[in-house]
């Protein structure tokens, strides 16, 4: 490989099968977890140098894909309220663009609508460094480019069984073993048996995905990624300029609900109800990987077992990030990795974990319905008394 390593790659079903293949596409700078929540656990130094690790990851994935129109889509991501909060999305702005350098642009309500054609929207902040790809053709691209430069790619080989000591690991499969120095397991929620550290604190959450037919629409005007603010909200972007690509909900199992398309059908015409009747051509289920902490899981024991996952829905530029700091680890020592040692693998608690999150979940709808209801009614009116 361009490092002289030999890499070999176990994918126990095909390249990109899992979350890779499946997710959204939105590339953007942070974590799952927010800047706040990660400077109150590291301190404010700490959180400022993993942002810039995340940064690095976003700009990793931007050059892998430059000028790939098949792979590319649009730049900029906007995340809009839906609510009318007034100046208090300006103000917090400025403070994340102070503090951790994090820029972004403020919209108006008059600009988020002239991008996003309903009265749904509000003040929105638009990232001018994210941008949106086809996770699928974006993954096989990276599996090309690291067989052309030597790595071994195995699909339908689900690693079975790890055994040895300090570098010297068998990796046994159903038709034969490796035995290497280092081993690195990045298997997220759909192997939580291979490894029991990281199984054990890893949490499958699930979401869900619709893509449109071909429209003729005025609804969405921009090229950019949309998400709205809501703990539990909606993503969307255009999929070839002319067909929505719509997700959201959660749910603990990976079962796809009744009548998926339906449900996410019905969630685009409560925002854009201008849409008519648009048919849902595609609609498919995929499992995310939480931590307790929702930062991900990035380490090794010191004995050449290192871990990447739990990366909490937001990948694209932290698995880019991950692979490069244990590949810094393992070909030359680079200790950088080490950033992430506050958020250690933590028990998710088995099915009661799952309950947990999936109560949450409804909470988190609940509050934010409650929201929306308090702060996008109009003010009443003010009576003067007079006294004489």
């Amino acid at each position: 490989t361009r490092a002289g390593k030999r890499v070999i790659l176990l994918e126990a079903k095909s390249i990109a099968w899992g979350a890779s293949g499946r997710n959204g596409g939105f590339v953007s700078n942070g974590f799952a977890e927010s800047l706040d929540k990660i400077s109150a656990h590291t301190g404010l130094h700490a959180a400022k140098a993993l942002f810039n690790l995340s940064r690095f990851g976003t700009e990793f994935v931007r050059r892998e894909v430059a000028g790939d129109t098949g792979v590319k889509g649009g730049d900029g991501w906007i995340v809009a309220r839906r609510y009318d909060g007034g100046q208090k999305l300006e103000i917090y702005r400025e403070r994340q663009e102070r503090i951790f350098g994090d820029e972004r642009q403020f919209l108006s309500t008059k600009e988020t609508r002239a991008r996003l054609n309903s009265p749904r929207y509000f003040q929105s902040l638009y990232d001018p460094s994210a941008f949106h790809v086809h996770p699928l053709r974006y993954a096989l691209l990276i599996s090309r480019r690291a067989e052309a430069t030597g790595a071994v790619l195995h699909e339908q080989s689900p690693a079975l069984e790890v055994t040895g000591s300090s570098g010297n690991w068998l990796v046994r499969t159903a038709a034969g073993s490796v035995r290497t120095a280092h081993v690195v397991y990045a298997v997220s929620s759909l192997d939580r048996r291979i490894h029991a550290l990281t199984g054990r604190a890893v949490l499958p959450v699930a979401t869900y995905v619709a893509v449109t037919e071909s429209l003729q629409q005025d609804a969405i005007r921009t090229e950019s990624a949309v998400s709205d603010s809501r703990r539990a909200g909606n993503y969307f972007r255009l999929v070839g300029e002319d067909r929505i690509l719509w997700g959201g909900a959660i749910t603990t199992r990976l079962a796809a609900p009744a009548r998926l398309a339906h449900r996410m059908k019905s969630d685009m015409l409560s925002v854009f109800p201008q849409l008519g009747k648009p048919r849902v051509e595609y609609a498919w289920a995929g499992l995310m990987g939480y931590a307790r902490h929702k930062m991900p899981l990035i380490g090794g024991d010191g004995q050449g077992q290192w871990w990447a996952t739990a990366f909490g829905g937001h990948g694209l530029n932290t698995t880019a990030m991950a692979g490069i700091l244990l590949a810094r680890a393992i070909v030359g020592g680079d200790d950088e990795y080490r950033r992430f040692t506050p958020f250690a693998p933590q028990w998710v608690g088995g099915p009661l974990g799952r309950a947990a999150v999936q109560a949450s979940y409804w909470w988190m709808q609940a509050r934010d319905r409650m929201d929306e209801m308090k702060l996008s009614r109009p003010a009443k009116p003010t009576k003067t008394i007079f006294k004489v």
